[in-house]
């Protein structure tokens, strides 16, 4: 949690989800803890995973949401969060966008890079809130952190 958030309560991104598919139980909804991005979490594993016997707590408040293609959701990144278990044969294909507060300091932790063409047709003042390098070629992203403990995770 940034200093900003912790002391002045003000959230410095924002994640929305855009959906692809009209989702069903079996497709494993997204589930929330609405509330929770508040948390301090500086006790949680990679400063991501609360510890277990927090997990009652973030059960009882978590939703489930069964948005429908075309669906737009916002919410704080920091807010407790998972997928559940998809025992469809069916995919929950989702688009996740972050979206940085100026200052917020997020750039760092992602690998962004837009070519010269897409550099230029941006207005100036778009620019400046791209901190990004500027490429001939874009290559593909390889994830920093591992998905493993979001995948796996500790069994409940």
């Amino acid at each position: 949690m940034p200093e900003e958030t912790r002391r002045q309560r003000r959230l410095t991104s924002l994640a929305f989800n855009l959906t692809t598919v009209d989702t069903v139980e079996e497709m494993g909804p997204f589930e929330i803890a609405p509330g929770t991005q508040w948390d301090h979490g500086a006790d949680f594993d990679h400063e991501m995973f609360p510890p277990r016997e927090r997990y009652p707590r973030y059960q009882q408040r978590g939703v489930r949401k069964y948005p429908q293609r075309g669906d737009i959701s916002a919410r704080s990144a920091l807010t407790i969060h998972r997928g559940t278990p998809n025992v469809s044969r069916s995919a929950r294909p989702v688009l996740v966008l972050g979206v940085d507060a100026p200052g917020a300091g997020n750039a760092a932790h992602h690998d962004m890079a837009v070519t010269h063409g897409f550099w230029e047709s941006l207005p100036p003042l778009v620019r400046e809130h791209l901190p990004c390098p500027v490429v001939d070629r874009l290559e593909p992203i390889r994830q920093k952190h591992t998905i493993e403990g979001l995948v796996m995770g500790a069994a409940e």
